[in-house]
């Protein structure tokens, strides 16, 4: 074994420093009715170091399938259970999640490359969720409506029954967890499919702290899948919910395949959100910090991250010799074997190589490199271009990866112009005088816009969600989780039987 490895691959580990994964426990295993044998079996790898931290089970799509039926039952039961109940077991949840958050920093470092800062930050985001969803089973949901005829009539908010969750790699414990949680907490059972790249991250950490909690047993269960086999959480006549984060385009492709069987389908996927510069921007610095942040935070690997800098033409030089002088301070390294690290490798296989391409596209076409562009191993460095324009890829692709693509615009209807010049909405980040900086951030197609603020932001409490191709419609966090987790049964109430005209 390489001595690199650290505890996460020592065993056993000190008996004053319990752990909630065991090595052996989770040899070819996957999280279904228990820690049970997968079909197949698949190694955990560290992106940094291409080490094996774990083997664990692939599951098949007879395996999904049998999975559906048992939390079906497992659902049915739950939807009974008391209120006050289901509130403790999320609190014991979130108290779980602190008591080994150290446990967690180590798999998010070393199975997805991500800083330390990082993965703390998703494990006090986790926790957040399921704060929150402990508060779901107490709230009031529903609507009183007219009524007509001597009877009463009311909505209801009723649970899918069985939901499917399909998460991504980049951001593992949030993006797991802005699902996990409340399609519990509203009254659903969970099949979890994660990441090929964050198996560990984004699907196992949950099966641990729910069974550490005390969640009743096949509620959820967490079942790597790939190929046809993954199409399972997709197709399955018993799943009538589906939730994907990640691509459009692998989402595109979740919903055909969802739609066949007419299950409600909620997808949130790529960006290409603006980073807007207005000429009378204050607290010039400041701004820059955030720049720096919307590009090369987890090395860019967000969906939320500036996928375009517009500039004022005004301040277009000083923008880029003040981004380049911050981006040159990072250090791009091994998060795990360097704690100073401000970012680590990229985590999905060929994207550095797509990085550099993306690069010498823009090169080619007429844009001009500032800083960067080489790849080094598993790692790319901080890199800014300016010129970039429409036909090149670092202007219409979602880069995803730690390019500040920058151009200049002249008016605020160009800037306004050229921020909506793309298939995707999902967020914008825009830098000016209140009132003007508003008037344009509420001009750009988006789900969300930031004034003054950074385009990278999320909380268990707010409605996060992108418009066009970034999204289907639907809303994460809150009060609007009862509308994307629940279904609406409309309800009559008679006193007793009418009489009901036939007519002629």
């Amino acid at each position: 074994m390489d001595e690199h490895m650290s505890s996460v691959m020592d065993s056993p580990a000190p008996t004053t420093t319990p752990r909630l994964f065991d090595l052996h426990m989770l040899d070819g295993a996957i999280y279904s009715g228990g820690w049970v044998k997968g079909d197949s079996r698949v190694d955990v790898v560290e992106p940094a170091t291409g080490a094996v931290l774990a083997t664990v089970g692939l599951g098949s799509a007879e395996t999904v399938s049998k999975a559906a039926r048992m939390a079906a039952q497992a659902q049915r039961e739950w939807v009974r259970v008391p209120p006050e109940e289901k509130r403790r077991l999320f609190i014991r949840a979130e108290q779980v999640m602190r008591s080994f958050a150290e446990e967690y920093t180590e798999w998010v470092v070393r199975e997805v490359g991500a800083p330390r800062s990082k993965a703390r930050f998703e494990i006090e985001f986790l926790a957040d969720e399921f704060l929150e969803a402990a508060s779901y089973p107490t709230q009031s949901h529903g609507e009183i409506l007219a009524d007509r005829d001597n009877r009463h009539s009311y909505a209801l908010q009723i649970p899918f029954g069985v939901t499917a969750g399909i998460t991504p790699s980049n951001v593992p414990l949030t993006l797991g967890a802005r699902y996990v949680a409340p399609a519990l907490a509203t009254g659903n059972a969970v099949l979890l499919k994660p990441h090929k790249t964050a198996i560990m991250s984004s699907g196992f950490v949950f099966a641990r702290v729910l069974e550490e909690a005390g969640f009743p047993e096949n509620l959820f269960h967490c079942i790597p899948a790939e190929g046809a086999d993954a199409e399972a959480f997709e197709t399955d006549p018993l799943i009538s919910m589906v939730h994907f984060t990640g691509s459009t385009a692998t989402g595109e492709r979740v919903a055909e395949a969802a739609s066949r069987t007419l299950k409600h389908v909620s997808i949130s996927g790529s960006g290409k959100n603006p980073f807007v510069v207005l000429d009378d921007v204050e607290n010039f610095d400041e701004m820059i910090s955030a720049a720096l942040y919307a590009s090369f935070y987890f090395s860019g690997q967000v969906c939320m991250a500036a996928g375009r800098h517009l500039v004022h033409r005004t301040l277009h030089d000083r923008y880029i010799e003040a981004l380049a002088a911050e981006a040159t301070k990072l250090v791009v390294d091994d998060p795990w074997a360097n704690p100073e690290a401000s970012y680590g490798p990229m985590t999905l296989p060929g994207a550095v190589d797509r990085m550099q391409e993306i690069v010498a596209d823009a090169v080619s076409k007429g844009a001009t490199l500032h800083l960067g562009g080489s790849k080094r191993g598993p790692y790319f460095p901080p890199t800014i271009l300016s010129g970039v324009a429409p036909g090149m890829r670092a202007w219409e692709e979602e880069i995803f990866g730690p390019i500040a693509a920058v151009t200049a615009f002249d008016t605020d209807a160009e800037a306004i112009d050229k921020a909506n010049d793309t298939p995707y909405g999902l967020s914008a980040a825009v830098y000016g005088s209140p009132q003007r900086a508003s008037r344009v951030g509420l001009a750009i197609e988006s789900g969300m816009v930031h004034i003054n603020d950074k385009p990278v932001d999320d909380a268990a409490y707010v409605p996060f969600g992108g418009v066009k191709l970034s999204g289907n419609g639907g809303r994460y966090g809150a009060r609007v989780n009862w509308a994307e987790y629940t279904q609406t049964k409309w309800v009559t109430l008679s006193p007793s039987a009418r009489h009901v005209p036939f007519g002629h």
